[in-house]
């Protein structure tokens, strides 16, 4: 669109007079010319209100207008699933040395998903999409839940052009919140994650798959004594546990607080021996490790048993069990003992550890 203006003015004594418009309006489509030929006297109010106007044309309708960007999407798909060498951490309580039971499914439940799949282990996907060149804030975020999906697994999307950080997180936890990049959880669950780049160009739909890796170790406390009618409760206090997962950089972040595990025993706990108690916790960062206090109490609140382990330093994929007697009243200087175990169940490292 062009608009073509040609004018003349004389001012003298205050006055303005107009002896010459033609305007001219063009577009592709239709072609206007208006032609006014006038002698006009008009007061300089007047004329600034006609100047305005006449600006205000050719600012409206520039000679070359603004490319519009290419808005087009194109379809991208992303089958996730966990890498075959990943197992379930067993979920029991306690079980006796050396012997681990098989990973235990509900009894109302009509199907059950195969051991060792995705949907077996976790119940939430979260897809996090950022630009390559804007990794501060997502480009797109959605959360899957195995509940309100058939195929849960199964990510559809449509994605514009342009080079993509695609991050994959899974887990089970009843409620996470995103802030900064950063993942924070009710509690930590069993939790896998993957990120990689892709490209989106103008060729054909993109169906890929995506193995996600687990991202978190197992601490556990095992205990060598048997649970007795004296003791009432038994607590794990944590300093540096991790509690938040930047999703982008794949780093965790320590709590500032301690962070506190309690298990309460009731009179059917009575007798029970070889009882553990686990948690899982995401990987410190890089130099920065765990202390651990633990602690059982009898029912009046009086010390039985403590230990201060000062650095626990879990391991991804990996199971840590501290093993030792965690109920008995102490009466001699007991050793604890460490054994670090993978997931596969392989071979035990015995390290004792003083009180």
């Amino acid at each position: 669109m062009l608009l073509f203006i040609h004018y003349l003015f004389l001012i003298s004594n205050n006055k303005v007079f107009f002896v010459d418009w033609k305007s001219e309006y063009i577009n592709p489509n239709q072609i206007t010319v208006l032609t006014i030929k006038t002698s006009t006297m008009m007061s300089k109010k007047e004329f600034s209100i006609l100047a305005c106007l006449i600006l205000f044309c050719n600012c409206s309708n520039p000679l070359i207008e603004e490319e519009k960007p290419d808005s087009k999407t194109y379809p991208v798909q992303f089958s996730v699933q966990l890498s075959k060498e990943v197992l379930p951490y067993v979920a029991t309580k306690g079980y006796p040395t050396g012997i681990i039971p098989e990973p235990q499914t509900k009894a109302d439940e009509i199907t059950e998903p195969a051991p060792g799949t995705l949907e077996s282990i976790c119940t939430t996907i979260e897809y996090v999409v950022y630009k390559v060149d804007n990794t501060t804030a997502p480009f797109r975020k959605q959360h899957y839940s195995s509940t309100d999906s058939q195929d849960f697994g199964i990510i559809y999307d449509q994605l514009p052009m342009g080079s993509y950080k695609i991050c994959l997180l899974a887990h089970s936890s009843a409620t996470d919140s995103l802030n900064n990049n950063s993942f924070t959880f009710q509690e930590t669950t069993d939790t896998f994650y993957k990120q990689i780049t892709l490209e989106i160009g103008s060729g054909e739909e993109i169906i890929q798959d995506i193995n996600l890796e687990r991202i978190v170790g197992k601490l556990e406390f095992f205990a060598t004594d048997s649970v007795h009618s004296g003791v009432k409760q038994f607590e794990i206090k944590l300093s540096g546990y991790p509690d938040k997962f930047n999703i982008m950089t794949g780093i965790a972040t320590a709590s500032s607080d301690t962070t506190a595990f309690t298990h309460l025993f009731f009179p059917e706990d009575i007798g029970k021996i070889n009882q553990s108690h686990s948690l899982l916790t995401f990987i410190p960062e890089t130099g920065k490790t765990m202390s651990a206090k633990i602690k059982s109490t009898n029912h009046a609140g009086q010390l039985l048993r403590d230990y201060h382990i000062a650095s626990v330093t879990p391991e991804i994929n990996k199971m840590v069990r501290y093993s030792g007697k965690l109920y008995e009243s102490r009466l001699s200087n007991d050793t604890f003992t460490l054994y670090p175990v993978s997931t596969n169940w392989g071979g035990t490292i015995e390290t004792p550890l003083g009180d």
